[in-house]
């Protein structure tokens, strides 16, 4: 490939040089340049890459691309530089084209929302391979391509490592990639050069991923998660969800939509009856595990159960199904793998006896601190008990939202760690008591995250259920710069064996 054909499908100015030279790879690191690569300069949070300009031209790159904004004086400078609007989409456009533009060899799902993009992106891949098709995943619990799960370092990967993941399902005869899909990566372009067969938007909540570190405002944090509608052919929406007039005003797809029966207003643009239409939901206990079971009428007419339980399920569940009938697949196969549905880290029921039972859920937020420990009121726990913490450089709104619920809605918390980042956990720790200490529950403080799972297992009382919330299926905490191997799910395990020991002594 050559610096001409890599470009191909961006827009540009040619400011020095020819584009004749042999590309050998690409490269947005500028500590890591090497002769051929091509090299799109990024102003980050912490660094601007343009300003190691004569660090990266001497590496003798093929190309280097640059901000059309940016005064750069290049009179010391000999590689070839051409000059863009936006070099976070010409990094996209530049990754597909020396992947061979993957995206365009597969099906492929977005799944945007504040909550569910792990369950939903989960539900449609189960489905997918259910009904005999290759499907993979990307997302918080990595990349799943069936005989292996790669990690990922962020929900929605860099488009680089995006455009890599994708290639390798494609090298894998993979027919169908589901991706779940942040509001930080549609804004920063991460998923730009894919266009979505189908795109499912689920919800968006206020106090949400807004704040210094993320998004400046709520408006903008929407404005972000709609941009998926912009990227598909077909959409798949809430109806439900209060912003949803907001959420498709710009969409330029096929919009259909789910939602419950008889609760919504009119909408500008999607009417006030859904597509798919939810009633009756109901808890059904099925081998000792709660489920949710509901109808669904409009499009289709049918009563589905799904093995997991919570508010939002019929939510999750009918948009699964919608986007299996949308991309033309019998809603059967959906139906059989929602029946038997297992996701690592939400909901995570990992051990169950009339004595002891301990669920992990990654319920992070106010909101689905409430959904998850009123969803687990379902299996009538003689005790709740509570393991979270809340995460540093975050909205004190959700720490305090966090204490608040789970005082409300546990019977016992165990106030931990979580990704502390680089604030003190004794600061997180008091805007998770001014939430939880006025609601008069019941609490004690662990630092230690290990040990607050080991103490609320191994000191559990006849039929308490222990919720460990915030982690699900993260392997590790960031605390201060660092990534501490933490795995709740192991962690949790031990202590359950320990238990089962002390029990039968």
């Amino acid at each position: 490939m050559n610096t001409k054909e890599i470009v191909s499908r961006l827009e540009y100015k040619l400011l020095k040089g020819s584009l004749d030279q042999v590309v050998t790879g690409i490269c947005f690191d500028s500590r890591k340049v090497k002769p051929g690569d091509v090299f799109v300069c990024i102003r980050g949070a912490s660094f601007d890459s343009h300003d190691a300009l004569l660090d990266i031209d001497s590496c003798n790159p093929a190309l280097i691309i640059v901000d059309e904004s940016c005064k750069l004086d290049l009179s010391a400078v000999s590689s070839t530089v051409i000059a863009t609007s936006d070099t976070r989409h010409a990094k996209a456009v530049v990754s597909a084209a020396f992947y061979g533009y993957p995206a365009e060899k597969l099906k492929m799902v977005g799944v945007t929302g504040s909550k569910g993009k792990t369950t939903v992106t989960t539900m449609i891949m189960a489905s997918l391979r259910e009904a005999g098709y290759r499907a993979a995943s990307i997302g918080s619990n990595g990349v799943n391509l069936g005989d292996e799960v790669l990690e990922v370092a962020n929900t929605t990967p860099d488009s680089d490592q995006m455009q890599r993941f994708l290639s390798i399902m494609v090298s894998k005869g993979i027919e169908y990639a589901v991706l779940e899909c942040s509001s930080q990566g549609l804004m920063q372009h991460r998923t730009d050069m894919i266009n979505f067969d189908v795109g499912v938007f689920l919800n968006i909540q206020h106090g949400d991923h807004v704040g210094t570190d993320e998004h400046p405002t709520f408006e903008n944090y929407a404005y972000c998660k709609s941009l998926l509608l912009q990227q598909c052919n077909t959409g798949i929406v809430n109806l439900d969800d209060e912003n949803i007039d907001f959420i498709v005003k710009n969409a330029t797809c096929n919009l259909i939509t789910v939602g419950h029966d008889g609760i919504h207003k009119k909408t500008d643009k999607l009417g006030s009856r859904p597509d798919y239409v939810i009633s009756e939901p109901h808890t059904k206990e099925c081998s000792g595990f709660i489920g949710e079971e509901f109808k669904l009428s409009g499009k289709l007419n049918d009563t589905v159960f799904v093995n997991m339980p919570g508010e939002f399920v019929p939510l999750n569940g009918a948009a699964t199904i919608a986007t299996i009938d949308a991309l033309g697949i019998p809603t059967e196969a959906a139906k059989k793998a929602l029946s038997h549905i297992h996701i690592n880290g939400r909901v995570d029921m990992i051990y169950r006896t009339e004595d002891l039972s301990v669920c992990i859920d990654s319920a992070h937020t106010r909101e689905s601190t409430r959904a998850v420990l009123e969803a687990l009121r379902a299996y009538n726990p003689k005790r709740l008990v509570c393991v979270f913490g809340a995460g540093g450089n975050r909205d004190i709104e959700r720490r305090i939202g966090m204490g608040e619920s789970s005082g409300k809605y546990a019977d016992f918390s165990i106030i931990t760690t979580e990704h502390n980042r680089f604030e003190p956990f004794e600061t997180i720790l008091e805007g998770v008591k001014s939430g939880l200490e006025p609601t008069g529950g019941k609490y004690m403080v662990i630092e230690n995250r290990p040990e607050a799972i080991h103490y609320a297992i191994t000191q559990s009382e006849p039929g308490d259920l222990v919720a460990i919330i915030g982690l699900g299926d993260d392997k590790y905490q960031h605390i201060n710069g660092v990534n501490v191997p933490q795995d709740d799910d192991k962690c949790a395990r031990k202590a359950i064996k320990e238990w089962e020991e002390n029990k039968s002594k």
